[in-house]
């Protein structure tokens, strides 16, 4: 079966159907995860073909879900998603739930009709990368849609009953627009009310157009506090009785403990945020240092003797080689390498 380079983490168990090869926009400048793919779209053939395969392996049964790759399969026109639907369903009667990501501008050019349609055929779960809320910083990364076409294809989803998602980056502004990048988003989100909010810490890939703000020194990268305190902000924005789900899923996130119902865990996820926040200087330095090589995965870990020696014998080998080293730089590298 061909396969695509990516999924959301929370796809892990599901059967992967590249649909299409690479992004059809494939200009923004955070990301290079297609720039190597030529974007086209697969003939039914060729997908019909590796059903025909899941079917046959012995993985067949264990199949439930099924997460159509690249990058937006929504491009497609409805009535080629149908046939793609209808295929899954003869060869996979075992699959209940379809579920891809989606540009905001190609779930805006389909009509709430479509879109009910293609629920009812099993597509029931949209992952939209809307990054930020901020027409600003949207245009500064070459989104290639903007803050009302986000609220847009947001509520014609949910209007159509699918689940969504909404992709958050933290860090994307730098320090210059981290404010209203945690503001404008919040305020999105807020119309919206999609169904879970699974935020990004940002890692600007050096070999990205994003870089270039970095060296001309447009923007400036965050410390790991400072996106924790852009967090914060955005979080406190949120509305509080918004029944949705706040994720840190991803490895690149520093605090993976602050996930939970908006509606009934806010406060708690601050609390967290918070005792992060109030950490003394080196404490923090210590476990942004544990994150990043993956020897701390939650604030306890500050009180594992063993993980705390690992990472201190770490940081103290780092700052004996590159005493002028900047960590906000160190840290960014590692997150970029994670995406």
């Amino acid at each position: 079966m061909e396969l695509g380079p990516i999924r959301p983490p929370s796809e892990a168990e599901s059967l992967m159907l590249r649909v299409t090869r690479g992004c059809h926009w494939n200009k923004c400048y955070f990301c290079d995860l297609y720039k190597k793919y030529k974007f086209s779209r697969r003939r039914y053939e060729e997908i019909e073909e590796d059903l025909k395969k899941a079917a046959d392996s012995e993985y067949a049964q264990n199949y439930t879900t099924c997460f159509l790759q690249d990058g937006d399969a929504f491009v497609l026109q409805t009535e080629f998603l149908m046939q793609i639907l209808e295929g899954i369903h003869k060869y996979l009667p075992n699959i209940k739930h379809v579920t891809t990501y989606a540009r905001a501008d190609s779930i805006a050019r389909k009509s709430v009709s479509e879109l009910r349609e293609l629920k009812t055929a099993g597509i029931e779960h949209l992952y939209c990368g809307m990054e930020t809320g901020s027409d600003l910083i949207l245009r500064k990364i070459n989104k290639g849609f903007d803050a009302a076409t986000i609220i847009i294809s947001g509520t014609k989803a949910k209007e159509a009953g699918m689940v969504l998602s909404e992709f958050t980056l933290f860090g994307i502004g730098g320090k210059e627009l981290a404010e209203e990048n945690a503001v404008e988003t919040a305020k999105v989100l807020n119309v919206i009310k999609p169904d879970f909010v699974r935020v990004h810490a940002t890692g600007i890939k050096l070999s990205s157009e994003m870089w270039n703000y970095v060296k001309n020194k447009e923007l400036t990268l965050q410390s790991e506090e400072e996106i924790v305190s852009e967090q914060k902000i955005m979080l406190e924005l949120l509305a509080d009785d918004m029944d949705c789900i706040y994720m840190n899923e991803h490895i690149v996130n520093l605090l993976l403990e602050v996930r939970g119902n908006i509606r009934t865990d806010k406060q708690n996820m601050l609390e967290t945020i918070n005792t992060y926040l109030q950490l003394p200087k080196q404490e923090q330095e210590l476990f942004n240092l544990g994150r990043r090589l993956n020897i701390m995965f939650f604030l306890a870990d500050l009180n594992n003797r063993a993980k705390r020696k690992q990472t201190e014998e770490g940081l103290r080998k780092i700052k004996t080689q590159n005493p002028d080293l900047d960590l906000a730089f160190v840290c960014n590298y590692v997150r970029q390498t994670q995406i």
